[in-house]
């Protein structure tokens, strides 16, 4: 429910034999995200806080800007130890200044995300910070170099990816520590695979090798200008493999963008960014959203601003988890 444009959550309060207009509806949102804002200062702390890894992802949405539609941007942080996440929009930037804004000062151990070229920023100024990038994204490229383009070779790479998540799978089966899975990181096996994927690369990259196509030529450039950032999970047990769950906590914005179509407004874009942060944190603190919100306005109403105590994690919701 809470996941609904607002014409549908319309239609459904009308059902309840409820009449709110739309503009109230907004207004209402609006009214309550400043108190929202508050908690996600901290939130946002807790998510940042030093030595901690945190999974980026961003998404694009449609924002009516001047009477015309403009594609902008969603950021989504999450924080899988601290079981935050946190969506951010600034002004709808997908450029490096943005990303800068969002870390600030923050000193992470590790920061891992897709290939895209405004995160090697963190490689070239936030040298204290592990860069991890995404081999989901990597084993796509391959995918489709052998499902639509038809490149034997890309079979290869699909293989040797497949081994390496058959023995996330094992380690997570058999709910290994963070130093038991390094060590199975740094054995032979793992390093014999990724030493396969290296010489084949190499051989492929090669001038002497055939031309290929154009697919399997992004796929190779992919592996080979990300190679470190891919393989860096194998540092620290505590790393992951793929950027998995940020790509799984950003996904709701798709669908919004689907069933909303666009934003009103930038003000309305960050309006959601500041729900969607609540919502998010709530399912990954195993709490209902709404009960949490019925909770906090009533709080809120009451007088209370010590947003501290406000949290999904400090409300009181223990009792009352999912």
């Amino acid at each position: 429910m809470l996941d609904t444009p607002l014409y549908r959550e319309l239609t459904r309060i009308m059902d309840e034999q409820m009449r709110v207009s739309r503009m109230t509806l907004t207004n209402w949102l609006e009214k309550g995200s400043k108190y929202v804002t508050e908690l996600i200062k901290i939130l946002k702390e807790s998510c940042l806080e030093k030595d901690s890894i945190v999974n980026c992802d961003e998404t694009w949405c449609r924002v009516k800007v001047e009477d015309h539609y403009r594609k902008k941007y969603m950021w989504c942080l999450v924080n899988k130890a601290a079981k935050v996440v946190i969506y951010c929009y600034e002004d709808g930037s997908r450029g490096r200044d943005a990303l800068r804004h969002i870390l600030g000062d923050s000193q992470l151990k590790a920061l891992q995300s897709d290939g895209y070229n405004v995160y090697m920023y963190l490689d070239e100024e936030l040298i204290d910070t592990d860069h991890l990038c995404c081999l989901a994204h990597a084993r796509a490229k391959f995918k489709y170099a052998s499902e639509q383009g038809g490149d034997k070779d890309a079979d290869f790479f699909l293989d040797a990816f497949g081994e390496l998540y058959q023995l996330e799978a094992q380690y997570d089966t058999g709910k290994l520590s963070a130093e038991q899975i390094k060590a199975c990181w740094q054995n032979l096996k793992t390093k014999e695979i990724i030493i396969r994927l290296r010489s084949k690369l190499d051989a492929m990259l090669s001038d002497i090798h055939p031309p290929r196509g154009d697919l399997m030529e992004k796929a190779l450039s992919y592996l080979n200008t990300f190679w470190t950032q891919l393989f860096a999970y194998t540092k620290d047990g505590c790393y992951t493999i793929d950027n998995s769950i940020a790509e799984r906590f950003i996904r709701p914005l798709s669908g919004e963008r689907k069933n909303s179509l666009f934003f009103g407004s930038g003000k309305m874009a960050r309006v959601s960014a500041a729900y969607h942060t609540l919502i998010s944190t709530c399912r990954m603190q195993g709490v209902s959203a709404l009960q949490y919100f019925k909770m906090f306005f009533q709080a809120i109403v009451n007088g209370r601003r010590d947003y501290e105590n406000l949290l999904p994690m400090t409300i009181g919701l223990g009792n009352n988890k999912l």
